[in-house]
Formats: C-alpha cells, sequence, structure tokens
C-alpha cells in the first residue's frame, strides 16, 4: 500500500500538465481568432452577393464590348523624374484605325496597399491616342483602369504599369 501512496504521489503535476495544455490551446484559438477578425475579408466588392445576383448583366456587358472589336493599351510614360509622368491609352477599332472622339476616362488604383484611386480625364491627342498628365504617390505596381464611351458604346479594360 504505501508503494501506491508513493507513485500516487510522484504523479500529482499530470492534473497540471492536462490544465496547461488545455490554457495554451485556448490561447492559440483566442490568437486565431483574433486574427481572422482583425485581417482583411479579402473580398473585393461591398455588396458581393448582390454583385453576383447581377452576373448575367456583366456578361451581357462584357459580349457587347467584344461585338464592338475595339482594342486599347495603356501605359505610364515618365517625364523628368520617376513619379511624373504621362498616361497614354491608344484605341484601334476591329480594323485597326484609330479611334477619335471618345470620352476616355482612367481610374488610377495601386493593387498592392489602399491608396486611394486617382480618377483621370484624359484629353485626345489624335490618331486614337488619349493622355493626360499625372504624379503617381510612389513607384512600382499601379493598375490603369480604362472607360472609352461613345454615345452607347462603352469599351472598359484594364492594364499594369510599373512606375520606375
Amino acid at each position: 500500500m504505501s508503494g501506491f501512496i508513493l507513485s500516487f504521489s510522484k504523479c500529482r503535476w499530470v492534473p497540471w500538465a492536462i490544465a496547461g495544455a488545455f490554457v495554451i490551446i485556448a490561447t492559440v484559438n483566442g490568437a486565431l481568432a483574433y486574427f481572422a477578425f482583425h485581417s482583411d475579408t479579402g473580398l473585393v466588392a461591398q455588396h458581393p452577393f448582390e454583385l453576383g445576383n447581377g452576373y448575367n448583366r456583366v456578361l451581357d456587358d462584357g459580349a457587347a464590348q467584344d461585338a464592338l472589336g475595339w482594342r486599347g493599351t495603356a501605359m505610364f510614360s515618365p517625364d523628368r523624374g520617376r513619379l511624373d509622368g504621362r498616361i497614354i491609352v491608344q484605341l484601334r477599332d476591329g480594323h485597326g484605325a484609330p479611334l477619335d472622339d471618345l470620352a476616355v476616362k482612367v481610374a488610377i488604383v495601386r493593387p498592392i496597399e489602399p491608396l486611394p484611386e486617382q480618377d483621370l480625364a484624359l484629353l485626345g491627342a489624335g490618331s486614337g491616342v488619349y493622355e493626360a498628365p499625372i504624379v503617381l504617390a510612389r513607384g512600382g505596381q499601379w493598375e490603369l483602369r480604362v472607360s472609352a464611351a461613345r454615345g452607347g458604346q462603352i469599351y472598359q479594360f484594364a492594364e499594369r504599369v510599373v512606375a520606375p
């Protein structure tokens, strides 16, 4: 009997070890829950459910845009410094002829950090070229979201550019 009492007293730490393991588990779960609630949600729209319900309209708009046959390119051309320069957009129809007399707008978005979006209205320079001066907030990667319209015809595209 004395051997049993002796071995029982040697195992007094076991309940404390079990309790300590549960404390560690609760702490890790609490930390994971905190970071889950306080990190970026990854949503790209304020109301994704409504946007998803209207997706057939998006597909119809895309088909109408493809039927136009318009093609465009966009670029950032630095001037004197590395961050000041010009946004240049070139637009062509399905046969390669330049598209003039369009209302062209560009939204400049920083895809890797939440900087405010910059909106520009571009002026026609002839031969399907539209441009406007810009000073970017930082060097690196930017996304140019171009929208060109004439009457009820709308052409949109996005292009990534890198400022030195």
